[in-house]
């Protein structure tokens, strides 16, 4: 390593207890699921394959923004284990459009599990699974 590139190497800075610090998406095959990933979202940036390529690690152009909530689920509706959706955290990533998004998400072998929902007069949120099953969500803002 050169003394220039030694020197311009940033440290990460550590996150307060409690901050995201590692979304993992189980894969069988991580390199053809990075591609429908890249595909979806351009602003994430790719890294080379660690481990005899079984992880594909990924950071965000701007991770600032990232949020969520524990949500109560309705009296009327299954409990976590029953849900057709599954159970678990669900990351939601930031989207300009909704509609565009379910249009690529199909192009790109994956599937609706949630439709279009309001968030209040926030904005709106949808599930989808990718090709391997993995629930993720997208949210579009109503705040201009």
């Amino acid at each position: 390593m050169s003394t220039e590139a030694a020197e311009t190497k940033q440290t990460p800075s550590i996150p307060p207890v409690g901050a995201p610090c590692w979304i993992e998406i189980m894969s069988v095959d991580p390199a053809k699921l990075k591609e429908f990933y890249a595909s979806l979202f351009p602003a994430w940036n790719w890294k080379d394959p660690v481990q005899d390529g079984r992880v594909i690690q990924y950071d965000f152009k701007q991770p600032s923004g990232i949020s969520g909530g524990i949500v109560k689920l309705p009296e009327d509706c299954v409990r976590p284990s029953e849900q057709p959706m599954g159970s678990g955290t669900t990351v939601y990533y930031f989207v300009e459009s909704i509609e565009k998004i379910e249009r690529d998400i199909a192009e790109l072998s994956g599937t609706l599990c949630l439709p279009k929902t309001a968030e209040g007069k926030n904005g709106w949120f949808a599930n989808f699974r990718d090709p391997e099953g993995n629930r993720f969500g997208v949210y579009e803002a109503n705040w201009g």
